[in-house]
């Protein structure tokens, strides 16, 4: 029961970030221009807080099989793009720099896991302040020397830990790949043998 305790807090995370996206959208539709089938955001490689891992390999564990070795074929592809083109130390900047496809993005080019997706996936399309930088998505309306509703995606982070935390002591200090949470090696991946 606690576990599910733990997840109805990253969901209750995750809703309020949907709201906040929706009304955004709502009131600057010409800058937010974020649309089915748009994928620019699944291109942008990132990191998760351990609860996000924990709920997006329990989503991966739960697709049907073919969509499992589909996912795990892009994930091998995925692998090779992360060891010839992302350069170490790995930060934010170095990151946002960079374009490999999210092995979760399907060939039809939509995400086979959708409803499960992370915070960085629920929050791309708007201003996102991290440090003293702004990021936009690329094919965004949003304009230069405007002021917009910007997420303060350091104080996301923060949920993420604190939830993380009540998860696994010291997991709001674990960072996890994509490649980990598809291939169930990560910190705290022996949860997902019990009812998550």
């Amino acid at each position: 029961m606690a576990a599910t305790l733990r997840f109805r807090d990253l969901e209750e995370l995750f809703s309020e970030l949907d709201r906040n996206f929706t009304q955004v959208k709502k009131s600057f539709p010409k800058e937010v221009r974020c649309r089915k089938g748009c994928t620019d955001c699944c291109y942008a490689p990132f990191d998760l807080s351990l609860a996000e891992a924990l709920y997006l390999a329990q989503a991966f564990r739960r697709l049907p099989r073919r969509e499992r070795r589909e996912v795990e074929r892009r994930l091998s592809k995925y692998e090779k793009d992360w060891q010839e083109k992302v350069p170490k130390p790995v930060t934010p900047f170095v990151l946002s720099t960079l374009r490999l496809r999210c092995p979760f993005l399907g060939d039809r080019g939509l995400c086979v896991v959708y409803d499960y997706r992370p915070a960085t996936c629920r929050v791309y399309g708007l201003p996102l302040a991290i440090g003293e930088e702004t990021f936009v998505c690329p094919r965004s309306g949003f304009e230069p020397g405007r002021t917009y509703p910007t997420v303060i995606f350091p104080e996301v982070l923060r949920r993420l830990a604190e939830i993380s935390e009540k998860i696994l002591p010291r997991g709001g200090n674990l960072r996890v790949s994509l490649i980990g949470v598809i291939r169930g090696e990560f910190p705290g991946a022996h949860l997902l043998t019990q009812d998550l």
